[in-house]
């Protein structure tokens, strides 16, 4: 994740937020056109987006921390604006672990199988099921991340430790998760050499490829 150096003025900011920027210097790391991504040197992430659109991604990230998966949280604030105060996840997020392939599928594939095997009865709907289940076809029985690609989970030494990024997760189908794990490893990878051993891993029984395909085939479409 990119660091640029920046100014702002804490006048700005709730007050319950302050401590966390105080006598630090501050990086922007955004990279989502809805939301802005500060680094204090402190030791924070301070996620910024439209009031209560944080609500269900920090009840997430705070589920996964306790599942001992996710970044700690610190703070929720939601005031003119939300607020969403983390500590760096630990590792390297998976785009750095290119140069093992097979290892890299199996530490996915063992993120992913982990994940769908959470609870989700409690879960809030993923926002993806919105976009993707327009006809009604898609399960909504599993913990999902929403979008599943390498710069969202982080490993060390190819060993999962965490998920960042949870704007999208939820209740949801698993094939969502699958299909943008797929698409990511082909773009970072420049195959999709490495697809049918990423099934294997992940049990192919799950997996309906027809399912797959229309996915695609909705994104091509966007």
């Amino acid at each position: 994740m990119e660091k640029t150096k920046t100014t702002i003025d804490l006048k700005f900011f709730p007050k319950e937020i302050h401590k966390y920027l105080v006598n630090a210097d501050i990086y922007d790391s955004s990279c989502g056109e809805n939301s802005q991504v500060l680094y204090s040197s402190a030791g924070y992430y301070i996620k910024i987006a439209p009031k209560s659109s944080l609500e269900r991604e920090a009840q997430i990230t705070y589920f996964l921390f306790t599942q001992g998966i996710g970044a700690k949280m610190e703070c929720y604030v939601s005031a003119d604006r939300d607020y969403m105060v983390t500590r760096p996840a630990p590792g390297q997020d998976a785009t750095h672990y290119l140069e093992n392939p097979e290892k890299l599928c199996e530490s996915l594939a063992s993120a992913m199988k982990y994940l769908h095997d959470l609870p989700a009865d409690n879960l809030p709907l993923s926002p993806q099921m919105d976009f993707y289940n327009a006809d009604g076809s898609l399960s909504c029985d599993t913990f999902i991340h929403g979008d599943f690609c390498l710069p969202n989970i982080m490993l060390e030494d190819y060993s999962f430790k965490t998920f960042i990024d949870l704007g999208l997760a939820g209740k949801g189908d698993r094939h969502i998760d699958v299909f943008w794990c797929l698409w990511s490893l082909w773009f970072n990878l420049k195959t999709d050499k490495y697809t049918d051993y990423f099934l294997d891993l992940y049990g192919r029984e799950k997996v309906n490829l027809a399912v797959i395909k229309k996915l695609a085939q909705m994104e091509e479409k966007i």
